[in-house]
């Protein structure tokens, strides 16, 4: 599970709608978090390809040996640095997860206990169960994970219990919902497909780069497949 996938992303996008409909602006706080976390580990990917990009610039150089070190030894402190960045985003990426299903819960409590009509308190709990259902929970602690597990469960069957109250009408209007939410997540999908190839595709150039720091025999060749890299990258449009 997770929130970095095409399909995932999308919910996190159904996520925001539903909770700003509902006027929930913790669980909207929550999601913005994940995202905006998402994007920070997107930005240190691209850091990090830059910083590999400048090593190999300086390795090819025609510096003397004193000034090629200083430089090499100021992008090893940087990348470093970089390495702490990625750590501390991942780390706040699971606090953030686990605060989204704590506000998950109380939103759908809340919902529950509200005077909204039957069908939207199950498109309410539908969403937060779709949410629910992408947390990387086998990252949070065994105590966090029974109160998920338990969560979860709950969210599921008054989702179950809501849409056996359905009538006729909440059915008609509920396909027509799903039919608009289709065509609205298409558009979302082919961008974020179109997004997801772009950084699995940074991710394979970064390994190349690395292989060919591994054998700087040949300078002129290795220069020659880094332009080619740097090329490909810039053609990305990150």
């Amino acid at each position: 599970m997770g929130f970095n996938d095409i399909s995932t992303q999308s919910k996190i996008t159904n996520g925001f709608l539903v909770a700003q409909s509902f006027q929930m602006s913790k669980m909207n706080q929550g999601l913005q978090n994940i995202a905006d976390c998402i994007k920070t580990n997107i930005e240190i990917q691209a850091s990090v390809l830059k910083i590999q990009e400048d090593i190999k610039d300086i390795s090819l150089s025609v510096l003397n040996e004193a000034k090629k070190l200083n430089k090499l030894k100021e992008l090893e402190i940087t990348q470093q640095n970089l390495k702490y960045e990625q750590e501390k985003a991942e780390r706040e990426y699971i606090t953030f997860q686990r605060n989204l299903a704590f506000e998950l819960k109380n939103s759908v409590e809340e919902v529950e206990e509200s005077n909204s009509t039957n069908l939207e308190k199950f498109f309410f709990l539908k969403t937060s169960e779709d949410l629910f259902e992408d947390l990387d929970t086998e990252k949070f602690e065994i105590s966090e994970m029974e109160y998920c597990r338990n969560a979860f469960k709950k969210i599921k069957q008054s989702r179950v219990n809501y849409e056996n109250l359905l009538n006729e009408q909440d059915k008609i209007d509920l396909e027509l919902i799903d039919a608009i939410e289709e065509e609205d997540e298409n558009e979302i999908l082919q961008k974020l497909e179109k997004d997801l190839k772009k950084i699995l595709k940074l991710n394979y150039e970064i390994k190349k780069i690395e292989e060919i720091q591994k054998d700087l025999s040949k300078p002129s060749t290795s220069k020659k497949k880094f332009d080619k890299i740097c090329k490909v990258v810039e053609n990305l449009d990150l």
